[in-house]
């Protein structure tokens, strides 16, 4: 996805990552989590992080931003508490 904006000062461009409940082998449905923390980076300001990146995140910190109708949010570099690694 090519997204015409230069991110500064350690800001992100982000999206949420929708999460779907989980049924377990034994028949368990588990429920998304009630507070969304995942998120994809797509623009970094920061050398810490690169897009494709997937983060958790601090809950209500960001501003939400509407690019080509899609639904973004910028937050600052601090409001990042971890990156997963999916292969780790």
């Amino acid at each position: 996805m090519s997204i015409a904006m230069k991110m500064k000062n350690n800001y992100l461009l982000i999206q949420e990552i929708n999460q779907e409940e989980i049924t377990t082998p034994s028949g368990l449905i588990i429920p998304p989590p009630k507070h969304n923390r995942k998120a994809r980076i797509i623009e970094t300001g920061s050398d810490q992080v690169k897009p494709g990146n997937i983060i958790l995140k601090n809950m209500g910190k960001g501003t939400a931003v509407t690019l080509n109708n899609t639904e973004f949010e910028v937050i600052h570099i601090n409001q990042i508490f971890a990156i997963i690694e999916e292969n780790a």
